[in-house]
């Protein structure tokens, strides 16, 4: 099979999932590529992804080990029947669980052909200076890793004359998938409690920078101290990108759990690429 073009389709509120797909991209070296960045809401277009000799990359970070909640619909609505699909998960270093699976389900829904799928590690959404968790990930590894899997995914369909050629993989998870336990109790509490990044008004300069790379615009760009608590989805692409760190959460409970990721994540995780 003739690779033409790769059509990446990424979510990536702090950037790392899509420097990872950018370097799986590059790996495949197709004739031309489309990034379609879906990370905020007006940028989710309705989209025939389809076309002769292309492929599909799906790529998105793992939250509380699931896809991403806020793109499972846009994910659905892809028009990419009897494409090849690539699926990529990134996760800061504590587990991809159930998100692969779940990628690879919803592109067979939609009658795509999976023919590849990696989990990648990046540094945590939840990392700090004071508590790092995969700290400056996706590193020259990984990077390395990323584009070596887009070789071997254009050997491995280079290598078919048809689709109907190909040879089956399998992809770890399990359905019914993973309960997003903590996603759900951060629900619950914000009935009671805001749960987001707060803003300290001593350091902010109202750059609004913050309000820009927030993928919900739960930040008001009128003024940066109000977060709708419904809207944000604790990415934490806000407090990444302050120049002056001035977003910060300060939630107790919150800090201590993100303390406790940090003792249980210390141990270096390798990229994992099921062909």
């Amino acid at each position: 099979m003739k690779i033409k073009a790769v059509r990446c389709v990424y979510f990536s509120p702090t950037g790392t999932t899509k420097t990872i797909a950018e370097n799986i991209t590059q790996g495949i070296s197709p004739e031309s590529v489309e990034m379609i960045d879906i990370t905020k809401r007006q940028q989710r277009n309705s989209q025939i992804l389809s076309g002769k000799d292309d492929v599909v990359i799906l790529a998105a970070p793992v939250y509380y080990g699931r896809v991403p909640e806020e793109i499972i619909p846009y994910l659905t609505s892809l028009n990419a029947e009897r494409t090849p699909v690539v699926l990529v998960a990134v996760y800061g270093n504590r587990a991809f669980e159930d998100s692969l699976k779940e990628l690879h389900d919803i592109a067979v829904d939609a009658k795509m052909i999976p023919v590849a799928g990696g989990a990648f590690v990046a540094e945590h959404s939840y990392s700090s200076k004071t508590c790092p968790i995969a700290l400056n990930r996706p590193d020259e590894s990984d990077i390395r890793k990323a584009q070596e899997f887009g070789v071997a995914i254009r050997k491995k369909l280079q290598n078919v004359k048809s689709l109907e050629d190909l040879t089956a993989f399998t992809i770890p998870g399990q359905f019914p998938y993973i309960e997003p336990v903590n996603l759900n109790m951060i629900k619950k509490a914000r009935s009671v409690v805001a749960l987001t990044p707060e803003t300290d008004i001593s350091k902010c300069t109202q750059c609004g920078q913050c309000a820009d790379v927030c993928p919900t615009g739960a930040i008001s760009s009128d003024d940066v101290t109000q977060t709708d608590r419904w809207q944000c989805l604790i990415c934490f692409a806000c407090v990444k990108i302050c120049p002056e760190d001035a977003r910060q959460m300060n939630e107790p409970n919150f800090q201590s759990a993100i303390q406790a990721l940090q003792q249980n994540c210390q141990d270096r995780k390798e990229p994992e690429i099921f062909l």
